[in-house]
């Protein structure tokens, strides 16, 4: 990769420590989602070119993802202005952006960390690790790597911020790039330090085979450089190898032949097990991932039922279900308390619900620190009040599914527990895990290892026939 002109590379790292600091302030004081407002600010910068914003991107992920080691280098004055704004405030999407305290944000210009960072976030990005790296060894000023730092990636970034004095007392625990009242609610199978480093490591783009002949969608996907390898577990799951190709463009998605969905999240659709010809109800259906897969797996005979209390999510439903061809799909908004549909007549009932989204964590990485613990502890409390109303849909004899994308047991075994007390009519039903192939008693975890995707719960629950 050529060097670039040193006015290049000064305007580059201002502009990225800046994205940082703003990044920082409105995620952890004013609690927006990362991504709008990353997307705003790139919005207000249309200077940048496409590599630029690209790599400002990677940054704003690379921040989150390593904010629990980074936050004991960052600027006291900026913590300390962060603490005292911060009040886990709820989001309002409708608010203009509050003005930034500029004289705060510049004492966060090039902290010491702010190289280790970058270096991450430009190995991340661009396919040449070396030349990445040789750019910001330049960038900042380390004049060549030598070639004891040239074997790997952490070696040539270890040597860069040595060079630059990024210095700590000693390596930095996993456990820190949690929040610290996390581990605390995750029963993890495998140790927990491991599950961190996977949440360290970038996830890939999962896709869902949908329309059209499956070998000839493949072609489609190699010829436009995604790189695509078929799931062995679940065939129709497609991960892809390059995630700079802008998707949303090709025709294979915008024909509905490919939808994106995590593979934990199409692991779902082997748990609800849905049969041709049947009724079911997807009663938090959201953007309509899961409706979609179920109207798939149904092969677009019978009906799929998709509610949600945000009525705005069910126009989306509509216009994939159109997109993808799948004509048994019908919406009907619900505010989770008087049922829209009718009660006892339903073959399957999914409730995927509300939660705290803990296990997309690898994903969502700034998610991690604006989850308030308050706020997750009140989750179970609703999501036992969804399920036992949407369970009332269920006839006698018929499967009800509970799903949430959480880490933490209270959330799922805890719920299922609590809602089996209450309801004996119920009981969980063995399944095979669609991952793994092991034996449960009826509740499922999806984890990291099992498939390189998210953390995920569901639990096969039926109703006693008359």
């Amino acid at each position: 990769m050529p060097p670039l002109p040193p006015a290049k590379l000064q305007s580059l790292t201002r502009a990225m420590a800046d994205t940082a600091a703003i990044l920082l302030w409105e995620v952890l004081a004013n609690r927006r989602p990362a991504d709008r407002v990353l997307a705003f600010h790139l919005r207000g910068h249309r200077e940048f070119g496409s590599r630029d914003r690209r790599l400002l991107s990677e940054l704003g992920y690379a921040i989150f993802r390593w904010w629990g080691w980074l936050r004991p280098l960052t600027p006291a004055t900026f913590l300390a202005a962060l603490d005292a704004e911060a009040g886990f405030k709820p989001f309002d999407p409708a608010a203009p952006p509050r003005e930034l305290p500029l004289d705060i944000l510049r004492g966060i210009r090039i902290p010491d960390w702010m190289p280790l960072l970058l270096a991450t976030a430009v190995t991340e990005t661009l396919e040449d690790e070396t030349g990445a790296l040789q750019f910001w060894a330049e960038a900042c000023g380390v004049q060549h790597l030598p070639e004891e730092a040239a074997d790997t990636a952490e070696a040539r970034a270890l040597h860069i911020t040595r060079e630059l004095g990024f210095r700590t007392a000693g390596p930095p625990e996993l456990e820190a790039l949690i929040p610290d009242w996390a581990p605390a609610e995750i029963a993890a199978p495998r140790p927990l330090a491991e599950l961190i480093a996977w949440f360290q490591r970038r996830p890939p783009l999962w896709l869902r085979l949908q329309n059209g002949d499956p070998a000839a969608v493949l072609a489609e996907l190699a010829a436009a450089e995604l790189r695509p390898e078929r799931s062995a577990a679940l065939p129709d799951a497609v991960r892809t190898g390059n995630t700079r190709i802008n998707l949303y463009l090709l025709p294979a998605y915008r024909e509905g032949r490919v939808e994106i969905q995590d593979l934990a999240s199409q692991a779902v659709g082997d748990v609800c097990a849905p049969v041709p010809g049947e009724r079911w109800w997807d009663a938090c259906a959201g953007a309509g991932g899961k409706t979609l897969l179920l109207a798939r797996r149904m092969q677009g005979k019978g009906t799929v039922v998709a509610s949600d209390v945000r009525a705005f999510k069910l126009e989306d439903v509509r216009l994939r279900a159109r997109r993808a061809g799948l004509f048994n799909i019908t919406s009907r908004p619900w505010d989770g308390r008087p049922l829209p549909v009718r009660k006892a007549v339903y073959d399957g009932v999914l409730v995927d619900a509300p939660c705290s989204c803990s296990g997309t964590w690898r994903r969502n990485p700034a998610a991690r620190w604006s989850l308030d613990p308050q706020e997750a502890a009140a989750f179970p409390e609703l999501q036992l009040g969804i399920l036992t109303a949407a369970a009332s849909a269920v006839k006698p004899g018929g499967v009800l599914v509970y799903a949430t994308c959480s880490l933490f047991t209270r959330e799922n075994e805890g719920v299922v527990a609590a809602f089996l007390r209450n309801h004996p009519e119920f009981s969980l039903e063995p399944v095979r895990h669609p991952l793994t192939g092991a034996a449960t008693d009826g509740q499922v975890m999806t984890w990291p290892w099992d498939g390189d995707c998210d953390v995920l719960f569901a639990a096969r629950l039926r109703r006693r026939p008359l």
